[in-house]
């Protein structure tokens, strides 16, 4: 199969350059369009959010303002959604024009470019060779088509209701759990709702707003200690930007505790284990890799924050316990923000 490869097609290209969002995505589009010398005709945004305000020079239109001026255009979904709403809109806008959802690394520099898959085939190889069933490795060859190209389609093709991975975690009553990246408490909450016969329960966020949140959201949950800090490999103090959500990081702004689980938790029985903590996945790991060689607890690891976790995050598990069977799988989103390996 031929997958055209999206920054060297849109430095060929000769219709006119929309972007679809503002924020973060639309800055990592433009400056990477910008190293290309590419120049966009604009910025759209969905109905709602259009007050015709200025970003980075545009003055952001409509969807059916921008298709006015250029009938025929190229659109690069320039944010993320889970919401049915807002992906059914993306592919309303596919039927009518060209567009591309580009794979943005939200850490670490390198885009997964054909260039990047080739550097590093041989860590990909390995990663399939590991992989447990059918789904997982079709999953990840689309993966890679996706990233290469752009083309959301590959993510549609492979996308599966996250309900439909509960019968592989099977957590049993008795269970303590470990999230990494707690948020608000959202997936603390799944947990109870998967295994209401808990032991106990562990939470790490680094976020002190969210935090507030964590503990408002689990004050009727026995048995569930909180900490408000980092995961890392070691301890130490490091820079955290707090932004009040879900793109808070570790980089610059104000200094922290970071931690490690197996400091934290001294021993303790971990049997499943979340790692959500933006771009930090690996070191986190690191950080449990003694709760992991002596529990072997299922986990559930993002895969999507940085371009090379899609190898080097199963790998480095497989380091620690090569008797983990693994599981990829992609759940509605676009881009590919809520793909996750499973470790059972």
């Amino acid at each position: 199969m031929t997958i055209r490869e999206l920054w060297p097609y849109l430095q060929k290209t000769e219709k006119p350059i929309y972007l679809y969002g503002m924020g973060n995505g639309a800055d990592t589009i433009l400056d990477k369009l910008q190293s290309l010398g590419v120049q966009a005709a604009g910025v759209f945004a969905s109905d709602a959010f259009v007050r015709h305000q200025n970003f980075r020079g545009y003055t952001v239109c409509s969807y059916a303002e921008a298709k006015a001026r250029h009938p025929q255009m190229i659109v690069l979904i320039a944010f993320g959604s889970s919401l049915t709403e807002v992906m059914d809109n993306m592919r309303r806008i596919a039927a009518e024009q060209e567009t591309y959802a580009p794979a943005l690394p939200l850490f670490g520099g390198d885009f997964f470019t054909l260039a990047y898959a080739k550097a590093n085939q041989d860590a990909l190889r390995q990663t399939y060779a590991l992989l447990a069933d059918e789904i997982s490795r079709r999953t990840f060859c689309d993966l890679i088509r996706y990233k290469i190209s752009g083309d959301f389609s590959y993510l549609t093709d492979c996308e599966i209701p996250q309900q439909e991975v509960f019968d592989l975690l099977d957590l049993q009553p008795g269970s303590s759990y470990a999230d990494l990246g707690a948020y608000n408490g959202d997936t603390i909450a799944q947990f109870v709702q998967l295994c209401p016969l808990y032991d106990r329960i562990y939470a790490m966020e680094p976020d002190r707003k969210t935090f507030r949140k964590l503990i408002a959201n689990t004050a009727s949950l026995p048995r569930t200690t909180l900490w408000n800090t980092c995961s890392g490999a070691e301890p130490a103090f490091v820079s955290f930007s707090t932004k009040g959500g879900r793109n808070s990081a570790v980089g610059t702004g104000n200094t922290i505790a970071q931690w490690t689980l197996d400091d934290l938790t001294q021993g303790a029985p971990i049997h499943y284990l979340k790692l959500d903590v933006e771009g930090q996945e690996a070191n986190a790991l690191l950080g449990a890799r003694q709760t992991i060689r002596q529990y072997k607890p299922r986990m559930l690891v993002s895969a999507y924050h940085r371009s090379e976790d899609l190898f080097r995050l199963p790998l480095l598990i497989h380091q620690m316990r090569p008797d983990y069977r693994i599981y990829l799988r992609h759940h509605p989103y676009i881009p590919e923000w809520d793909t996750n390996f499973y470790f059972i």
